[in-house]
């Protein structure tokens, strides 16, 4: 057994026994787990990201044909110039999207909607920031269903559990790789494989100088 083979199996599993893999990152899901990862780090702030090189590398484990990416965008605010810091969450946003695609993935991504929030009296409290995937994820899950054999869902949402009946019930075997406090009960219940993300923080973790 190579090095390489020993990650698979080690740190994911045997991609053999998966046929044709395709991967697909619920990124807002993913980027998170850091929050569970370095607590102590991100207790303010997230200070201390997953990196999406690493990412697309802990993908490439499993030999997957194509792996997709999913992200929103916060839009510029033209008020201000780019460096400004009334657009920092653009150029974070926009970098993140950008290293995705440099790193191999198919990138997916929308603008970041803020959506009015009332309280249970009605009375309005402020705006929340609202952009999921679940319908993207699930078209392209559905629409591509004839070119894989297997999943690899980087989300823990338990929005994805009827899509995962689905794709069980055509014969598809589904792997979800998601921390232990953020997978759902209706995920564990569908998945073939659960990869608890914990295992693998030490490969995703950014330092200065990465790639």
């Amino acid at each position: 057994m190579d090095f390489q083979e020993f990650k698979q199996q080690y740190y994911f599993f045997n991609p053999k026994d998966y046929g044709r893999i395709y991967a697909f990152v619920d990124f807002g899901n993913v980027r998170p787990w850091a929050k569970d990862f370095w607590p102590e780090e991100n207790k303010f702030k997230l200070s201390v990201e997953i990196d999406i090189a690493k990412l697309a590398d802990v993908c490439d484990l499993a030999k997957p044909v194509r792996k997709f990416f999913y992200y929103g965008r916060w839009a510029k605010n033209e008020k201000f110039e780019d460096d400004a810091p009334e657009n920092a969450s653009h150029r974070g946003s926009t970098y993140r999207i950008i290293k995705a695609d440099k790193s191999g993935f198919k990138t997916r991504t929308k603008d970041i909607k803020m959506v009015p929030h009332y309280d249970e009296d009605g009375k309005f409290v402020g705006k929340i920031p609202k952009c999921n995937f679940d319908v993207e994820i699930t078209m392209d899950m559905i629409l591509k269903m004839p070119k894989y054999d297997s999943v690899i869902l980087f989300s823990g949402d338990s929005d994805f559990g009827g899509l995962l009946e689905y794709l069980k019930s055509k014969d598809k075997k589904i792997v979800v790789v998601s921390t232990r406090n953020r997978v759902s009960t209706e995920l564990q219940a569908t998945a073939d494989i659960i990869v608890p993300a914990e295992t693998l923080k030490e490969l995703l973790r950014f330092e200065n100088g990465s790639k």
